[in-house]
C-alpha cells in the first residue's frame, strides 16, 4: 500500500513545483535589459564609423565611374560622328550638387555657357537619387605641368573629330577629382595625353585639386 501513497504525494507536489518555476521565469529583469542595451550600444559604436566610411567610398566610386564613362562616351561619340564633343562638368558644390555633366557639340553651347539650370541637357551623377546634395564634391581643372604640381580651374574638355583633345581648347593632363566634402576620400579621372588616353586614380598624391 505504501507505493501508491508515495506516488500520489509526488503527483500532488510536482505540479505545484512546476507552477512556481514558470511564474518566476516570466519576463526580463531591468538589469538584463540594461545589459542588452549596453551591448547593442557598444556594437553600434564599433560598427558605425566603418559603415559610414564604406558608404562614402561607394559614393565617390560611383561618381568617379560616372565621370569616366561620360568622358569615354563623349570621345567615342566624337570619333563615330566625326564631330567635336565638349564635356562640361558642374563644380559648384553648393548650388549644383550632386555633380552633373553636359555633353554636346561646341557649336550648340547655349547663350551664357553651360550654367543655366533650365537647360535639360545636364545629366546628374546622383545614382538614381542615392547621392544627395552635400555628400560628394566634384572639382575639375587642367594641370599646368605633367606632374600636376599646379592646377588651373577649367570645367570643360573638348574632343575633336578624331577623339583627341582639342589643343586650342585644352591642355593636358586634365583632371576631374571626386571627393567627400572633407576631402578625406579622393578619386579622380585623368586625361593624360592629347590623344585622349585616360586613367583613374585615388588618394591625395594622385588626385590634385584645382585651385579656385
Amino acid at each position: 500500500m505504501k507505493p501508491p501513497i508515495l506516488l500520489k504525494l509526488l503527483q500532488q507536489i510536482s505540479p505545484k513545483t512546476s507552477t512556481r518555476h514558470s511564474n518566476s521565469d516570466v519576463g526580463f529583469t531591468i538589469v538584463e535589459v540594461l545589459i542588452v542595451v549596453l551591448i547593442i550600444g557598444i556594437l553600434s559604436a564599433i560598427a558605425g564609423p566603418g559603415w559610414l566610411a564604406f558608404t562614402s567610398r561607394q559614393r565617390t566610386r560611383t561618381v568617379n565611374d560616372g565621370v569616366f564613362r561620360a568622358l569615354k562616351s563623349a570621345q567615342s561619340e566624337a570619333k563615330l560622328n566625326k564631330e567635336s564633343r565638349r564635356v562640361e562638368f558642374r563644380s559648384d558644390t553648393t548650388a549644383n550638387d550632386p555633380p552633373r555633366v553636359d555633353v554636346r557639340s561646341p557649336d550648340n553651347v547655349p547663350t551664357g555657357g553651360f550654367v543655366a539650370d533650365t537647360d535639360n541637357n545636364w545629366e546628374s551623377f546622383s545614382a538614381n537619387g542615392e547621392i544627395k546634395p552635400g555628400m560628394v564634391k566634384l572639382v575639375v581643372g587642367e594641370c599646368t605641368d605633367e606632374t600636376c604640381g599646379t592646377v588651373n580651374t577649367s570645367t570643360s574638355i573638348t574632343f575633336n573629330n578624331l577623339g583627341a583633345v582639342d589643343e586650342e581648347e585644352n591642355s593636358v593632363p586634365f583632371v576631374v577629382t571626386v571627393s567627400t566634402q572633407d576631402d578625406n576620400l579622393k578619386r579622380c579621372v585623368i586625361v593624360e595625353t592629347l590623344l585622349g588616353s585616360m586613367r583613374t586614380a585615388e588618394g591625395d598624391n594622385n588626385c590634385p585639386v584645382p585651385s579656385s
